[in-house]
């Protein structure tokens, strides 16, 4: 089996497998195009990040070196991390034909293009599975959740707000607001993407067209201070694609449009971080006006590990020798001892000493971001030989969220 970056005849192959994979069609217009006019097209009209970086495919040919068996993307993202940027491999498009699968393709894939995300300087990745098990195989583990929530309009608040609202649409660029309003946001959540051009590409569509409406609301002051997509469903139903506040003040702000929209819709859905609480704000969760529910939001996987254990945010003042298990990169694998204090950034070594903490790539990509607390009653694969207490100084729970699909 032949691992190795895609060649740019071969990008048309990619996506003929996934259609494969995902059982979904093409396109006419897409599948009679030859192998280069494929690309040629992706290049002169890039719709997203993946078209820009076209050639982060990976893939697994036969010792032929020309049957194409499975392939995905790395594509290159900025994160948040405890307050910085950090480089990201987002994975995407993972496919294999029918015919070659369970014979170790993607894991071989998976090898190759997370040692090259660690040469390349990347500190974590994120992908969406369709499975948690399939994924833990390569040091994934359970990131990100979003609480679901469902909000009957006519039981939400009635009071006005001061501010006003705009649509975004041709003519009307918003583009630089709804960037405001992001920007917050983006430097809280851990996991969250830092975004870029390509990503803003949607403020320039017709809402007309799409059927999907993007208003930003602007506070008394005149800033912007919140913005939200919707898209009306069967059964008079909003479902809110984006809706993206910082304060209670742009909540409020967002709240106060879809009530206008009550004698339309009866319902708005919305996804948040799970460290946004509405319950002091919505005024009656009885008769049906209020319903939650969490979602699991994609695994992650830390690349570099000394790297994240230098910017991580610490508690206190103290030292903790971490030991991780890594059996996909090598760098990862052994006991950093992580020294820290207020005021300056990690010091981070190796170290062969005993360590105070036992645990795997997956644990630890959790932990360190900040997805759960340290509880070993409800983690039995991390091992604690220091107090717990010590051990909660660099393992904590923080706010992490991701809003970016890939």
């Amino acid at each position: 089996m032949i691992v190795r970056r895609i060649r740019e005849d071969e990008l048309k192959r990619c996506q003929e497998l996934f259609a494969v994979a995902f059982e979904s069609p093409m396109g006419m217009d897409q599948a009679a195009l030859s192998p280069m006019e494929y690309v040629d097209r992706i290049r002169e009209n890039p719709r997203s990040r993946e078209d820009v970086h076209w050639d982060s495919h990976w893939a697994a040919f036969g010792d032929d070196d020309s049957t194409m068996l499975a392939t995905f993307t790395v594509i290159p993202w900025e994160a948040s991390f405890d307050g910085h940027a950090v480089g990201m491999g987002g994975i995407g498009g993972v496919a294999s034909l029918p015919q070659y699968r369970r014979g170790g393709a993607i894991r071989a894939c998976f090898r190759a293009a997370l040692e090259d995300m660690y040469a390349r300087g990347m500190a974590l990745s994120y992908l969406y599975p369709f499975s948690n098990a399939f994924y833990r195989r390569f040091g994934y583990e359970l990131a990100c959740d979003a609480v679901r929530w469902r909000l009957r309009l006519e039981g939400m608040p009635a009071a006005e707000v001061p501010g006003r609202w705009k649509l975004c649409e041709p003519g009307q660029d918003l583009s630089a607001d709804i960037r405001a309003v992001d920007a917050p946001r983006q430097r809280r959540y851990n996991c969250m993407v830092i975004a870029g051009d390509t990503e803003y590409l949607w403020t320039g569509e017709s809402p007309f067209a799409k059927k999907e409406y993007t208003y930003v609301y602007y506070d008394g002051s005149g800033a912007p201070s919140a913005y939200m997509t919707i898209a009306p469903q069967p059964g008079r139903e909003l479902t809110c694609k984006r809706f993206v506040f910082n304060d209670r003040q742009g909540f409020l702000g967002l709240l106060a449009l879809l009530k206008r929209l009550s004698a339309d819709h009866s319902h708005a859905r919305m996804a948040l971080p799970t460290d946004v609480d509405l319950q002091g704000i919505l005024p009656e969760y009885s008769f049906g006006n209020v319903s939650r529910e969490v979602e699991q939001q994609g695994m992650a996987r830390v690349i570099d590990a000394a790297r994240v254990l230098r910017l991580a945010r610490t508690r206190g003042e103290g030292a903790l020798r971490v030991r991780i298990a890594d059996d996909f990169i090598p760098a990862n694998d052994g006991t950093f001892e992580v020294a820290f204090a207020p005021g300056r950034e990690n010091a981070v070594r190796r170290t062969d000493a005993a360590p105070d903490v036992e645990l795997t790539v997956q644990d630890f990509t959790r932990l360190i971001l900040g997805c759960c607390a340290l509880d070993p009653e409800w983690l039995p694969g991390v091992k604690l030989h220091c107090p717990l207490e010590d051990a909660q100084k660099l393992f904590y729970k923080k706010p992490a969220f991701i809003s970016q699909y890939f």
